[in-house]
């Protein structure tokens, strides 16, 4: 799947509601001195590498933040580690971020259909 491909499935399934988010794509090594708008706001967060979806989150109050945690904290599974992305130039990071956080309730939709829909290497703990 391709990052245009991840982002036609969102505006698929959320048309009606996607005007109240950014797709924010980040090069992994530039996500922590990102300055584009939004990137703070809460929001659903998608790690890819080489044609694949590694791990897909939300934080209901800074998705970038928390995305970089899985980096810090090493999230893994007995197939994949996040840390092996820390230096990776071709790693990026999908931000589904809300224009307005008050709008935070739509997060959990949003994760839990791109987790189904994408099959992430590494699953959430909550989705099984």
């Amino acid at each position: 799947m391709t990052l245009q491909e991840i982002e036609h499935e969102f505006n698929n399934e959320f048309g009606s509601i996607s005007e109240r988010f950014i797709i924010i794509t980040e090069n992994l090594l530039n996500l922590a001195s990102s300055d584009k708008k939004y990137i703070y706001h809460p929001g659903v967060y998608v790690f890819y590498f080489e044609d694949k979806v590694i791990k897909v989150g939300r934080h209901l109050t800074n998705s970038r933040k928390r995305a970089l945690e899985h980096i810090r904290d090493n999230t893994r599974n007995e197939y994949f580690e996040m840390k092996s992305l820390k230096e990776n130039k071709k790693a990026k990071v999908l931000l589904f971020n809300l224009i307005d956080p008050n709008n935070y309730h739509w997060l959990a939709s949003v994760e839990m259909y791109l987790e189904k829909k994408l099959e992430p290497v590494i699953k959430s703990k909550r989705q099984g």
